[in-house]
């Protein structure tokens, strides 16, 4: 019974009323043009015109009530953003650790708004792929009218002709309705994992050769679910940036390598921490004013944290975000460059900015090395001309343990890698206050 209804709903429509607009005036044209005794081809001609017409009413109609439907959810969505933004002020209002109700209701609201966002991404996606079918049709319609019926005069091809069939860019077309929900909820549990600061922290060392003394430490972040899924950056990142909220992740995890970096001195350790940035971060407006905040409030660890960007972030930075970063390095936060394409690099440019690390894989280092003669002179040479500039070069990823000899013959002073330990787990008492929430949940050592 519901299908009925719902024909009987269509046929009511505006959408139904054009058709038949339509149908009576191709019918009228033709009856006309055949008591006119006008030729079949004007004929049809006519009809083809009228019938473009009425599409391009359908298309209309239907591109301004996809509009619609995205302006609804736009509004809802600034609606629960106004909410969520009175429950934060709420927040911070309140002590540390209290009000564990509040902090769930924020949670579901963030996760809520992230789901509206998807939906309002994909309504207009939906309205851009039916106006580019409407400016389609329109091109059509302005071909001079005689057109279709000229024959060509050049010489075609004699085999059938396919009907062509205008397929919509598949950036424009939504998502299936399963994945989406799929990539809601993923969102949805990463969401409430970081709103109840489960973030975990382990240390990957990071050695010198050919002793294989530990120098520093590398902060890998970690988020663990409810269900004690424990995910890499690379399952999670992109969803809290996609929320906004790379900066303050980056500042948690921070948080507790100041934590690790001052536990380390005391036990009298010189090693330092490096912490890995989003991209997102560094060019957030207020966030290298945060860090500066946070060196003056925490003088003890000045030269004991190491900021880590990807030479990708790093090329895509204009002067003021990079004057920005060199002045972190003035203020005691050196910066550490990884993920490099290639040793292509002007040392001094970067010892200017502010950076003392490059890292460069082990694999890519070896095969420098050994594909001829010039090759291996200049990557030889490539640690010390690095050293000249303040600069200390790191081999990561070394993975097999007869990568070591290799790296050591080529002079790099510095590596990491599964061959020397694997990341671990920070316990929560290292951390103090930031890792009270992980109190209740194991720490499990990976790699």
């Amino acid at each position: 019974m519901l299908e009925p209804a719902r024909d009987r709903g269509w046929l009511d429509s505006g959408e139904a009323r054009l058709v038949a607009i339509g149908i009576t005036a191709s019918a009228a044209v033709a009856v006309i043009g055949y008591a006119l005794q006008v030729r079949l081809m004007s004929i049809l001609l006519l009809v083809f015109h009228v019938a473009a017409l009425t599409i391009l009413a359908l298309a209309w109609v239907r591109a301004k009530a996809a509009a619609a439907e995205a302006r609804r959810n736009a509004h809802d969505v600034d609606f629960l953003a106004g909410r969520l933004m009175r429950l934060e002020q709420q927040q911070a209002r309140i002590p540390q650790g209290g009000s564990p109700v509040l902090r769930s209701t924020m949670a579901e609201v963030t996760g809520t708004v992230g789901m509206l966002g998807g939906v309002v991404r994909e309504l207009a996606r939906t309205v851009a792929a039916q106006n580019r079918d409407v400016a389609d049709i329109k091109d059509s319609l302005q071909q001079p009218a005689g057109a279709a019926a000229r024959p060509s005069l050049r010489r075609v091809d004699e085999r059938p002709v396919a009907v062509a069939v205008v397929q919509p860019d598949p950036s424009l077309l939504p998502l299936r309705p399963l994945e989406t929900e799929s990539e809601l909820h993923r969102t949805r549990l990463v969401t409430q994992a970081f709103e109840a600061d489960r973030i975990e922290v382990h240390l990957q060392p990071v050695v010198s050769l050919p002793n294989r003394k530990v120098r520093f430490y590398e902060a890998l972040a970690r988020l663990r679910l409810d269900d004690g899924t424990l995910l890499a950056p690379a399952e999670f990142l992109s969803r809290i940036e996609r929320l906004g909220r790379a900066p303050e992740f980056d500042r948690r995890v921070l948080t507790r390598a100041m934590a690790v970096a001052r536990h380390l001195m005391s036990r009298g350790s010189e090693a330092i921490v490096a912490v890995n940035l989003s991209p997102r971060s560094v060019t957030h407006p207020d966030f290298i004013d945060q860090l500066q905040g946070m060196v003056a409030a925490s003088p003890e660890i000045v030269g004991k944290i190491v900021l880590e960007l990807s030479q990708a972030c790093w090329r895509g930075l204009d002067d003021g975000e990079r004057g920005a970063l060199a002045a972190l390095g003035r203020c005691g936060l050196p910066l550490s460059l990884d993920q490099a394409p290639d040793l292509s690099l002007d040392a001094r440019a970067l010892s200017e900015s502010g950076v003392r690390f490059l890292k460069f894989p082990a694999e890519m280092l070896i095969a420098a090395a050994g594909e001829n003669n010039e090759a291996d002179l200049c990557v030889r040479d490539f640690a010390s001309l690095l050293r000249k500039s303040g600069i200390r070069l790191i081999a990561d990823r070394v993975d097999h343990e007869d990568m070591v000899p290799t790296l050591v013959d080529l002079g790099v002073p510095l590596a990491q890698g599964f061959v020397f330990a694997a990341p671990r787990a920070v316990r929560a008492e290292v951390l103090g206050p930031a890792a009270m929430p992980l109190r209740a949940t194991e720490l499990r050592r990976v790699g």
